[in-house]
């Protein structure tokens, strides 16, 4: 396992831990030092085929609604760490909070491209990091949807409340979603926000049939609640703090 801290354009640094696949959950925590969380918040998706309107509305969920209940509650934020789509909404958001709570990226290490890491892809074949993550976990895979499995027994070995976000999403969220409610955990669902999350939002909301048999299990779970994209951020505190808090 090997850990260094490397730096952004910004300036922001970020501790890396690129853990093996036997790594224990332990060892990986006890790497990153990251302050005992009192809950946890994952967050899956994407942000494919969204327009500006959906967009602006996601980012306003979280800047206001998901980023001020994780400094309330001293929540940790887990996601893919990624410059990209939900993942790069959720380190702007981080990046203009008062309170900035740690927000903790997990990765395939042969999908990533960094600079400062050594034997990661070329930036122009890898895929950059979020800059406003305070922690990432590279996982050895070469393939994205490699880190699920260590995302999630990371999560659990936190051993505190824990709430999963779906946005969007398609095969590798949606694998997210079941291992979370097969994990006990409750699992918000942005209806509105297309793919994945809309089809467990109608099978919910409207008894649509389910389309697979996993989210058949999703929604039989009975730990499914649903929270419009176009709904105010309040709205959203108010859920987040009953679902971590009740």
């Amino acid at each position: 396992m090997k850990k260094n801290t490397i730096t952004f354009g910004n300036g922001n640094r970020a501790v890396v831990v690129t853990a093996p696949g036997d790594a224990s959950a332990k060892a990986i925590l006890e790497a990153l030092g990251i302050r005992s969380p009192r809950a946890v918040i994952l967050l899956f998706g994407g942000a494919a085929g969204l327009d500006d309107s959906r967009k602006a509305h996601l980012e306003a969920l979280f800047a206001d609604g998901v980023t001020p209940v994780a400094v309330e509650l001293g929540a940790l934020i887990i996601d893919g760490g990624t410059q990209s789509g939900v993942m790069a909404m959720m380190g702007q958001a981080i990046a203009r909070s008062p309170g900035t709570p740690q927000l903790l990226g997990i990765a395939p290490e042969g999908k990533i491209a960094h600079p400062e890491i050594s034997g990661a892809p070329a930036l122009s074949d890898g895929t950059p990091l979020e800059p406003n993550h305070s922690h990432f976990v590279l996982v050895e895979s070469n393939e994205w949807g490699g880190e699920t499995e260590k995302m999630l027994e990371l999560a659990r070995a936190f051993n505190t409340p824990t709430v999963a976000i779906l946005v969007n999403g398609g095969a590798i969220p949606a694998d997210e979603a079941l291992q979370s409610v097969r994990n006990a955990w409750q699992l918000l669902v942005i209806e509105g926000s297309g793919r994945f999350a809309d089809e467990v939002s109608a099978a919910v909301r409207n008894g649509q049939a389910a389309k697979s048999t996993e989210l058949s299990e999703i929604v039989r779970s009975g730990r499914v609640a649903l929270f419009h994209v176009n709904d105010a951020a309040e709205k959203l505190r108010d859920e987040l703090r009953r679902m971590l808090c009740g």
